[in-house]
């Protein structure tokens, strides 16, 4: 008879093998797509945070957030910041317009022993001079999975999926200078921070609103009751509706709501979704041409083994990947460099690895200043015709189980069916949808021309494929690198990536032998230990 370990690694097989053929026979992820949606992309967070402040300004009814981290000081720096970084608290302009338009404010965040960002904030209102009268804040309690979606909807007319938490460490510009004194130090270690927000209007709020009623009511069925921060007290329940918004212009991308939700999160019988990942394997099933992969994390086997799939299908196909070298969770650098390993991606003729870095401009007699470009966007997209953007990272605890990550099967039982919870969008444009405002072609568009420069041809495939146009960018800014006299312009660039452990011996591994002065050299407890990311969860 077969010990229970061998059982959930044969689980995990089979589970894995359902997933892909569902993928390969082509799942439906279009089916139930709503035409009349306007899709609007926000790059980096500096762009999400002018976007989000604009419509928290105008809100008149109401303000609804999930997030996995809500600083009271997390400052919303914006087109009217200026360098100094003197702007205004992200909870102090909710608060203002809550006492001045009397909007209602519900807030969602994470409250386990693992991460507690609820108890703080809490904290905070109970001592805060202004008017928290019309603010509750809840926490969703389902340990160990993590509340990791990050939504923002406003009046149910507008909703933004933000890449980030609200913490100040992760705020950046598309400069993404190597230092900069409104980026603390403390989350990523000052590292600049790329990621991609969305903002979206038309009946997919509604979609994403019945979302949040959904979490907001099994956060008090778990016991989260919801708090009133002028009472210090239980507050009377809101009865949410998803109310159909009324439809923008016909100009946006046919886009639904997908989610990951951990089992058990609403009531014992619930199962909860893996509708993230179904749809994932969907798309990249449906691969012809080129397939670009933007991600904080890649180490989950469904999706490489998709990946795989795909580039056997078509020989044509190519697939280009910003990934990055040293996550925050360090337990992730070695699974990463696992799966690419393992499945033959990471010398694949028609795979490109790349990290992003970014340095300031040579002065004379110094070392110019470079740092790695911390990746935390969550994009896939297919053939410049379908996305997915969202909070989702590509691992286990993202879509299917946590367990799926590692090797030892002892810890695949440990953590099976361990995920958290995320929402994302998968976005879908016709065979004539080109380069528009909301389309996925210039979602990529405006990726490329940031990565690769504004120099580059992102518009046509080369006769010699698309990833030519970035082995070709990497091995300038090589060049670039290595030649002393030569100035380099500020911003961020790529490089192909590598499997050292150390941006030094990266740097070193891809060719780069010039002096640098690097602003972010970790410890050997950094690479290996992760005490950065442990420290957070408790402070």
């Amino acid at each position: 008879m077969r010990s229970e370990i061998e059982k959930q690694s044969h689980w995990n097989a089979a589970a894995d093998q359902k997933l892909r053929r569902a993928a390969v026979h082509g799942a439906r992820y279009d089916e139930h797509s709503r035409p009349d949606v306007r899709v609007e992309w926000l790059i980096d967070n500096h762009n999400a945070y002018d976007a989000l402040l604009g419509s928290v300004r105008d809100a008149r009814e109401s303000i609804l957030i999930t997030q996995l981290a809500f600083d009271s000081d997390c400052v919303a720096l914006d087109s009217s910041s200026g360098q100094e970084g003197r702007g205004k608290s992200l909870l102090d302009a909710i608060l203002e317009v809550s006492t001045a338009k009397h909007v209602k404010v519900d807030i969602l965040l994470n409250s386990t022993l693992l991460l507690d960002t609820m108890k703080p904030l809490r904290r905070w209102m109970s001592k805060s001079d202004g008017d928290c009268s019309r603010v509750r804040v809840r926490g969703i309690s389902h340990f160990p999975q993590l509340l990791h979606a990050k939504m923002v909807i406003v009046d149910s007319a507008r909703a933004f999926l933000m890449g980030s938490p609200f913490v100040n460490g992760y705020w950046d510009d598309s400069h993404h200078a190597p230092v900069d004194p409104r980026r603390p130090r403390r989350e990523l270690s000052g590292r600049p921070v790329h990621d991609v927000s969305v903002a979206v209007e038309g009946d997919v709020v509604s979609q994403l609103a019945a979302v949040f009623a959904e979490l907001w009511s099994a956060a008090d069925a778990r016991g989260r009751e919801p708090w009133n921060a002028a009472e210090d007290s239980i507050a009377e329940p809101t009865a949410y509706s998803a109310r159909r918004t009324p439809a923008p212009r016909p100009t946006g991308a046919p886009v639904r709501v997908v989610t990951t939700l951990p089992s058990r999160l609403r009531n014992q019988k619930d199962l909860g979704s893996v509708a993230t990942l179904e749809a994932l394997l969907a798309g990249i099933a449906r691969a012809n041409d080129l397939i670009y992969i933007e991600h904080q994390y890649l180490s989950s086997r469904p999706v490489v083994a998709a990946l795989c799939d795909a580039l056997a299908r078509h020989s044509d196909l190519e697939i280009v990947m910003a990934l990055n070298q040293n996550p925050d969770i360090t337990a992730y650098r070695g699974w990463q460099n696992a799966r690419l390993a393992e499945s033959g991606m990471l010398g694949h003729p028609r795979v490109g690895l790349f990290t992003l870095w970014t340095a300031d401009a040579r002065q004379p007699q110094t070392k110019p200043k470079i740092n790695q470009v911390f990746v935390h966007s969550k994009v896939v997209i297919v053939d410049d015709r379908w996305a997915m953007v969202g909070s989702a990272n590509l691992d286990g605890v993202s879509l299917d189980s946590y367990g799926s990550d590692f090797s030892s099967a002892l810890l695949r039982r440990t953590f099976r069916g361990v995920r958290n919870v995320d929402v994302g969008l998968v976005i879908h444009d016709g065979p004539h949808k080109l380069r528009s405002a909301g389309s996925v072609r210039e979602l990529r568009d405006c990726l490329w021309t940031e990565h690769l420069g504004p120099s580059a041809n992102v518009d046509h495939r080369p006769g010699s494929g698309w990833l030519s146009s970035w082995r070709n960018r990497a091995s300038e800014n090589i060049a670039a690198l290595n030649e002393a006299p030569r100035e380099l312009a500020t911003g961020s660039f790529v490089l192909p990536y590598s499997a050292q452990p150390t941006p030094r011996r990266q740097l070193k591994d891809v060719g780069i032998s010039a002096p640098l002065d690097l602003q972010y050299e970790p410890s050997w407890l950094e690479v290996h230990c992760s005490p950065a990311w442990v420290r957070n969860m408790f402070l």
